[in-house]
């Protein structure tokens, strides 16, 4: 009888060592609010980060990957499914896409680690940007651009260029804070901003519509409503014959110029983060991050369209030149 137990709990010891090497994956929600190239560039730098360190999808883990396409509402659905689904982490990329995981998440322990957020504070994702605790398991990487930096860009184009139009949905928190930027940095520029909103991707053509006639320059900061119906913009400056300066440098096909960040890199610091809180680090323990200096990228055939023609001064500002079809980086010195 004693043989038959002991031969039971060999058995029994032996099974939960077979469930132990079989332990289920990590499962990881990634949701972000639309999709358009700079957003899909941070979610490919995450996973490639994890992929980097050894986490194999499928294996050790499992991403649910989603797009609200741009709804509040969607976002909030696709958080709810996450709880439901029981994930370990959410990567939530883009400002809206993170006030629906932190509202739906809240007062649970799952981490949630946020990319391309403007302004984490102003969001209310989290309390302080430099002091971490109290921020219920939440931190991130921040793409808060200078904006004052882009308008004496503009500005430096050309004297000519003295009103400046912004597309901007006004609902979208990272825009409306980017865009009040603008308006207060605007006089000490020496500029004047124009605005026209969209509330939707399906009134940005016609809101850029309306400023053809009344602006010098056309600029769309990190506004996801605006940047997922960029060609419209773009049409409209190039009716108008005036340049276009993106936020973005991924989307320097459709803008005269571009200063920004590289949205890929970008992803890999949110997929680090990722790392030090799936290694033990408390999110409490990680304050907000921000991307180093912005880059200048040129579109010189976007500039022959509407007959512009860069100073040398600005080419030597640029990291990038799109010329011909192709994108030409400069080699570091």
């Amino acid at each position: 009888m004693k043989r038959i137990i002991a031969v039971a709990l060999l058995g029994l010891v032996v099974l939960n060592v077979g469930f132990a090497a079989a332990a289920a994956p990590l499962k990881i929600g990634i949701c972000k609010i639309v999709e358009h190239p700079a957003l899909d560039a941070v979610e490919q730098g995450v996973i490639d980060t994890l992929t980097a360190a050894g986490y194999v999808e499928g294996v050790d883990v499992e991403y649910l990957i989603a797009s609200a396409q741009g709804d509040f509402g969607t976002a909030i659905s696709i958080a709810q499914n996450f709880l439901a689904q029981n994930v370990d982490l959410v990567v939530a990329i883009a400002t809206p896409t993170a006030q629906a995981a932190v509202e739906v998440f809240r007062g649970t322990d799952t981490p949630i680690i946020y990319g391309a957020v403007t302004d984490p504070v102003g969001a209310e994702l989290v309390p302080s940007a430099t002091d971490p605790s109290g921020n219920e398991n939440v931190t991130g990487v921040s793409d808060m651009i200078p904006v004052a930096a882009h308008l004496r860009l503009l500005k430096e184009l050309s004297p000519d260029i003295v009103r400046i139009g912004i597309v901007y949905n006004p609902g979208e928190a990272n825009s409306a804070i980017l865009t009040e930027m603008a308006l207060a940095a605007a006089s000490d520029v020496g500029v004047e901003i124009v605005t026209a909103s969209a509330d939707s991707t399906a009134n940005v053509p016609l809101a850029a519509q309306s400023l053809i006639g009344r602006v010098d320059a056309f600029y769309v900061t990190t506004d996801n409503t605006v940047v997922s119906a960029i060609d419209s913009v773009l049409a409209a400056s190039e009716e108008a014959k005036v340049p276009f300066l993106m936020a973005d440098p991924t989307s320097l096909a459709q803008a005269t110029l571009a200063a920004g960040f590289d949205y890929y890199e970008h992803g890999l610091t949110v997929g680090q983060i990722v790392l030090d809180v799936l290694s033990g680090v408390g999110t409490d323990e990680i304050p907000v991050t921000y991307q180093p200096t912005a880059e200048v990228h040129l579109n010189i055939d976007a500039a022959a369209r509407i007959g512009f023609v860069f100073s040398q001064a600005v080419l030597d500002q640029a990291s990038a030149i799109l010329y011909g079809g192709i994108i030409w980086e400069k080699k570091q010195p």
